[in-house]
């Protein structure tokens, strides 16, 4: 997302010394962090908190694009849904 892990450890308010081995840990899976910090993490990078836990790429994008939807496209989408 172009944020470097130290960069994004500090937006989320850690500490600049651990910042980046912290990140780390949550991106590789060795912590999970609190569903708390894990919405700071989502917040920062303009994605929903879903896209966070998605183990599925195609589903990836579709919560991404998702994101970013008006009323409008939730009634299309719910539309379209409701009919298959």
């Amino acid at each position: 997302m172009g944020l470097s892990q130290d960069k994004l450890g500090v937006l989320l308010g850690l500490d600049e010394q651990t910042a980046s081995a912290r990140i780390s840990r949550y991106e590789n899976g060795i912590h999970e962090p609190p569903i708390k910090i894990a919405q700071s993490i989502a917040t920062a990078l303009e994605v929903p908190l879903a896209y966070l836990y998605c183990d599925d790429n195609r589903l990836a994008a579709l919560i991404l694009k998702c994101g970013k939807f008006t009323e409008d496209n939730w009634l299309s989408l719910d539309s379209f849904i409701q009919s298959l």
